[in-house]
């Protein structure tokens, strides 16, 4: 399946999470066996994101003692 690719309007260039350098993990979503990076804003508590096929939301709250661990998988 292709992706739409398209301008999210701002100038200056790329204003994604990665480009902001703004934390993230990488999950497999085992609904559609991918994998994706999600970010978290800085200022925040969790991680937020969606699965690239099917848009199933995620959400991850960052516990008091964390994790050393960067990858995950979703359910």
């Amino acid at each position: 399946m292709p992706l739409d690719l398209y301008d999210t309007g701002l100038a200056g260039g790329d204003d994604s999470g990665a480009a902001r350098g703004w934390p993230y993990i990488s999950i497999l979503f085992e609904c559609c066996q991918v994998y994706a990076r999600i970010y978290r804003r800085p200022d925040d508590d969790r991680y937020r994101g969606r699965c690239p096929k099917c848009l199933r939301p995620l959400e991850l709250r960052v516990g008091p003692d964390g994790t050393p661990a960067r990858m995950f998988r979703a359910r």
